[in-house]
């Protein structure tokens, strides 16, 4: 299909929102999963044919519960719920956002459940695979606040260490290309083709990764402009 031309504000750095309506656009008739929706400031903004969205506690306005949007449904249950028993046995997606809990293992779960449903030419985006600071960094949200009052800082970007997911696909999903925004706040897409650049690390060693040596090995999230990005996973995928 012929995909219509999202405007293009070079002074600005891509939203959130903009990437996952550019990707949705590329589907005739798009099925859209987002997990961790929380206030819907991206779901509200996602035109598809189909959209999923899930949350252990929505904050939308309008809440939910009074929404008349056909093709829409909402999941006030935990993700882990969701894949468990909610969704359909051969339901699948062709856009999945995840943005959920701001941990390694929970976010792991939640892209294993993910490619069971993605459809063989389907995308993942996974939200805040960057972080800026050792501080946003912090995968625990009540020590992260913790220190962020006591430093006094205003930065309210709590990212947790969901990067170690991008060393886990890289180590163990060689089935999985992938590349992290560079012009935003850091979002890696992910998609099916095979790859031969397969590092040796362990289990272990994923988990234990410091914040410090994902800076160090920063090249391994293979930071692209989203454009430059949005042109391979098209030419890959074929769309």
């Amino acid at each position: 299909m012929t995909e219509p031309q999202e405007p293009q504000d070079l002074t600005k750095v891509v939203s959130r929102a903009a990437v996952v309506r550019q990707l949705c656009r590329l589907y005739d008739d798009a099925r859209y999963l987002e997990v961790g929706v929380w206030r819907g400031a991206t779901f509200d903004k996602v035109p598809a044919a189909r959209k999923v969205a899930v949350d252990p506690e929505f904050k939308l306005d309008p809440p939910h519960g009074e929404r008349d949007e056909p093709g829409s449904e909402f999941h006030e249950v935990t993700s882990d719920d969701y894949f468990a028993r909610i969704v359909g046995r051969d339901e699948q997606f062709d856009v999945v956002f995840l943005d959920g809990l701001h941990v390694y293992e929970q976010t792991l779960r939640d892209l294993m459940n993910t490619l069971d449903h993605l459809q063989p030419d389907g995308v993942v985006v996974v939200d805040d695979t960057h972080p800026p600071t050792h501080l946003c960094s912090l995968p625990d949200r009540d020590q992260y606040f913790a220190v962020r009052d006591y430093l006094g800082e205003t930065d309210k970007r709590w990212m947790g260490d969901i990067y170690k997911l991008v060393w886990f696909v890289q180590t163990f999903c060689p089935h999985l290309t992938y590349r992290t925004i560079s012009d935003n706040h850091g979002q890696t897409v992910f998609w099916r083709k095979p790859r031969t650049d397969v590092p040796q690390r362990s289990l272990r060693e994923v988990a234990d990764l410091t914040f410090e040596q994902m800076v160090a090995g920063e090249d391994v999230l293979q930071l692209r402009p989203w454009q430059t990005i949005r042109r391979e996973l098209r030419r890959d995928l074929g769309l």
